[in-house]
């Protein structure tokens, strides 16, 4: 992959500019897209950074496409103004993508695409592989509208792979972020039922599975990108605050929860899915954190001032 250049969207987020790092470590030419050129300057110093794709000469070689853009969907309340901004974000930004490489004289060989285990709307403990069915859902609905859109790429020729990942574990961001200040204070604690499976990745697998993709020409479409052992809810709960030393007492029954997030509550915390990465199994590869244990022990060491 050396000298390849990769084109990221979405490069200043928590994947992104995980990726854009390693990227650069194995030498190659990093592309960054960003609405905020002076944030992704001074995130990531070493990428060559564009507010446009105007900005991309049509002969300008890209070899890989990692597009990551999207608009968080637990920074607050659902309502239909947000709504259409993660589909926008989403969908908008792919189509976009699709016009602009319409037009180049070569079109990148292989696009690795975000989604979600959202994709599969809420189930209870049936096991998930790519080929499982899914509940119709919001999230379902957005999940499978962003990968129709970036399936459109293999018109072109570009080998497609559409990422459905789940919570990612990692330093600095993600979903371990917004966790930390309740659970450091003694006050986190399951989320309803704690039956819920939490489907999660560590970072480092996160990152490496989007290199597998790019290498791997025998893998297309959707991809389970979750470590081989999902938690439940329950099972999470506990094992962040032992890795914490800290209780965990105090649950957030469903009603406040509904209470607190609306719609959200439903669609991300109070329901699950139980993923199985078939598909990156067969292909062999072998996760670095397959263990929530010890990829938690990973992420927090003994420094528990680290978030």
């Amino acid at each position: 992959m050396q000298d390849r250049a990769v084109l990221v969207t979405g490069a200043t987020g928590f994947i992104g500019r995980h990726f854009c790092h390693a990227a650069l470590a194995r030498g190659m030419r990093v592309i960054a897209l960003s609405r905020d050129k002076a944030k992704a300057q001074t995130l990531l110093p070493d990428t060559h950074v564009i507010t446009q794709l105007d900005e991309l000469a049509p002969e300008e070689p890209v070899d890989y496409l990692v597009n990551l853009a999207g608009e968080p969907l637990v920074a607050g309340r659902w309502n239909k103004k947000r709504k259409q901004a993660f589909l926008d974000s989403r969908v908008g930004m792919t189509n976009r993508l699709l016009a602009h490489f319409q037009k180049a004289t070569v079109p990148p060989k292989v696009m690795v695409s975000g989604s979600a285990v959202g994709y599969y709307g809420p189930h209870q403990d049936r096991v998930l592989d790519e080929a499982a069915k899914y509940h119709d859902s919001f999230s379902h609905r957005l999940c499978a509208d962003w990968e129709q859109s970036a399936r459109q790429f293999e018109q072109l020729g570009t080998r497609v792979c559409c990422l459905r990942t789940g919570i990612v574990l990692g330093r600095g961001g993600g979903a371990l972020a917004r966790m930390l200040p309740a659970f450091r204070f003694g006050l986190g604690g399951q989320l309803g039922s704690g039956s819920q499976w939490m489907p999660w990745v560590h970072i480092d697998d996160e990152v490496e599975i989007i290199f597998h993709c790019l290498k791997r020409s025998d893998l297309h479409g959707s991809v389970n990108a979750v470590s081989p052992r999902a938690a439940i809810n329950r099972q999470f709960t506990k094992a962040l605050g032992k890795a914490l030393h800290r209780p965990t007492i105090f649950p957030m029954p469903a009603p406040v929860a509904r209470l607190l997030f609306g719609e959200m509550a439903d669609e991300l915390l109070l329901s699950g899915q139980r993923v199985y990465p078939r598909k990156l199994l067969e292909s062999k590869y072998q996760f670095r954190f397959p263990e929530l244990e010890l990829a938690l022990s990973e992420i927090l060491g003994n420094d528990e001032g680290e978030g």
